[in-house]
C-alpha cells in the first residue's frame, strides 16, 4: 500500500524544527510534549493514516522504522529495558499520520507509562508486536 494523498491538516507532513534525522523515507524528531527522558517520533515521509490501515505489504517499512528508532535511541544512550517503541491505535492517536513513539525511559511524568504500556493494550501496540501482526 502506497502512501495516501497528503491532507492539508497533517502537521507531520510539514518541515519541523525539532528534526534529529532525515532521509528520503523517514523523518525523526523530538515530540513537542515529551513523556520520557527522550521522546522521539519516527514518521514516514509518505502519508499513512494509522496502524489500522497497514497491511503485510507495509512490513518492510515498519521494520525499517523500528530499526531507525532503535538506532536513534542507542545513539542517545537508551536500549533494552530503557527503551520502548510503539504506535497508538485509533481512536487513541492524536495525529492522523503514522508515527512510532521512541521512548528513552524513565517516563516523565511517571503516569505516562500508562499511555505506553510495555506489553500493549487496546490503545497502544509495541513495534515488535505490530511487526509480528503484519508478518502473519
Amino acid at each position: 500500500m502506497r502512501g495516501q494523498k497528503r491532507p492539508q491538516s497533517c502537521v507531520f507532513c510539514s518541515p519541523l524544527d525539532r528534526v534529529v534525522f532525515e532521509s528520503d523515507e523517514f523523518i525523526a524528531f523530538h515530540d513537542i510534549k515529551p513523556d520520557a527522558t527522550v521522546h522521539l517520533l519516527v514518521i514516514p515521509r509518505e502519508h499513512y493514516g494509522t496502524v489500522k490501515e497497514l497491511t503485510g505489504d507495509n512490513l518492510p517499512m515498519v521494520k525499517r522504522m523500528y530499526s531507525l528508532g532503535q538506532q536513534l535511541l542507542e545513539e542517545r544512550g537508551f536500549s533494552g529495558e530503557n527503551a520502548r517503541f510503539g504506535f497508538h491505535r485509533p481512536p487513541f492517536n492524536s495525529i492522523h499520520h503514522l508515527h512510532m513513539h521512541c521512548l528513552g525511559l524513565p517516563f516523565k511524568p511517571r503516569r505516562a507509562s500508562l499511555m505506553f504500556p510495555e506489553h500493549g493494550r487496546a490503545w497502544f501496540i509495541p513495534a515488535d508486536r505490530l511487526i509480528e501482526k503484519l508478518a502473519t
